[in-house]
């Protein structure tokens, strides 16, 4: 067959596709999994009786700035995965850069503590439950985020599972943290941070399976 016989082959029936078709699709699956982890933390939990109080308070509003912001970051780190060529590294550096902040305001506020209740504010009382309930309200995400991926073009799949676990993970916590009674730093800086690199290395894990052309 002559090169130009192929070329015309493969030309015939394109359609184009939409602009931003790879985000659009991405927050298809986030609204998905948000409905479906909403839902979930209802049926498991319920509703905070002091909820109207608690939004009222300043730390409820930066607590959500941290799953917002990984939110965000993942999303755009998600969708140049689902493309091949695309870079990345800007948007590696973006997420990498959040977890690195919130680590180390944790650890000062770890250092700025008395000795005797620097482990309260690490383990607060829900730490035994915190990260498997993140990692649990996050497999409606996870399994949303990865179809739509696969619908994409993923070339480096581990890294593309990853990014789906992270932006996954960062949903969950966004949901759990409108349940989550822990107000302390460092807590969020152990158990959060903890929950989502469960997720992500879940994503890398599955990425490398399910999401093969």
């Amino acid at each position: 067959m002559r090169t130009s016989d192929l070329i015309l082959r493969l030309g015939n029936n394109l359609t184009p596709i939409e602009p931003n078709y790879a985000s659009k699709r991405l927050n298809h699956a986030l609204s998905i999994g948000l409905a479906s982890s909403t839902a979930l933390l209802v049926v498991l939990y319920g509703i905070r009786s002091d909820m109207p109080e608690l939004l009222l308070t300043t730390m409820f509003w930066v607590r959500l700035a941290f799953p917002v912001a990984t939110l965000i970051t993942g999303l755009n780190l998600a969708g140049r995965l689902g493309r091949p060529g695309a870079p990345v590294r800007l948007a590696w550096f973006a997420v990498t850069l959040l977890f690195i902040v919130m680590l180390l305001v944790a650890t000062f506020t770890v250092l700025a503590t008395p000795p005797g209740y620097r482990l309260q504010l690490m383990l607060g009382t829900t730490w035994r439950v915190t990260t498997a309930n993140i990692v649990l309200l996050s497999l409606p995400s996870l399994a949303a985020v990865m179809h739509a991926l696969k619908g994409l073009a993923p070339t480096r799949l581990i890294l593309a599972g990853t990014g789906a676990g992270l932006l996954a993970g960062a949903q969950s916590l966004l949901v759990y943290s409108l349940y989550c009674s822990e107000m302390s730093i460092p807590f969020w800086g152990v158990w959060y941070v903890l929950g989502i690199s469960i997720t992500a290395g879940l994503g890398a894990l599955l990425g490398s399976l399910y999401l093969r052309w």
